[in-house]
């Protein structure tokens, strides 16, 4: 028997037969099932970062703490912006652009890394030009879960809230996503 039917039994045990059935199906969406009890088994982290992501909070990492898993760390130039320069600046420029921003990647790639490592994490490293939304889509499928800044591919936003991008990718993604 499972944990939903023998919560419903002790609360309803003097109710019998066809009005116990009732209750069972009303109440039943809104208790977890054996299956939804499980937690899934996470072995592989998809961490996306951009230049908006400048860190990664302790209460993620904390968070993040409950997996034995790996995280695979990935900052992402948006290939958009440099489409945009290549038509509106020479290719020098836009090639002086992206080897900027490929080397604050590196920094923030770099000084993420360690502070995973620091709390035991192991990491791997990736950095590449793409579409930030779909890409981060793309690469899921091959992780258990994906942790999300709420500032990722935001832009200069002063709100608060978690970014257009980030609810889509949540939409989107087969598995389970961490907004820190």
């Amino acid at each position: 028997m499972g944990y939903s039917s023998s919560l419903i039994q002790r609360k309803f045990k003097d109710i019998v037969g066809r009005r116990y059935e009732a209750v069972l199906k009303d109440y039943s969406e809104f208790l977890l099932t054996d299956e939804e009890m499980l937690v899934p088994e996470v072995r592989s982290i998809l961490m996306p970062l951009d230049i908006f992501v400048h860190d990664i909070t302790d209460e993620a990492i904390e968070v993040l703490s409950a997996y034995n898993a790996t995280i695979s760390l990935a900052y992402i130039t948006d290939a958009g912006v440099i489409e945009l320069l290549e038509q509106a600046l020479n290719h020098a420029s836009t090639e002086e652009f992206r080897a900027k921003k490929e080397e604050e990647g590196r920094e923030l790639l770099e000084r993420t890394a360690a502070k995973l490592k620091e709390h035991g994490f192991s990491t791997q490293t990736r950095m590449f030009v793409g579409h930030k939304g779909d890409d981060v889509v793309r690469i899921a499928k091959n992780h258990d879960m994906v942790a999300l800044c709420r500032r990722y591919a935001d832009g200069e936003s002063t709100d608060v809230s978690v970014s257009p991008i980030v609810l889509r990718i949540c939409q989107r993604v087969e598995t389970p996503a961490l907004i820190y």
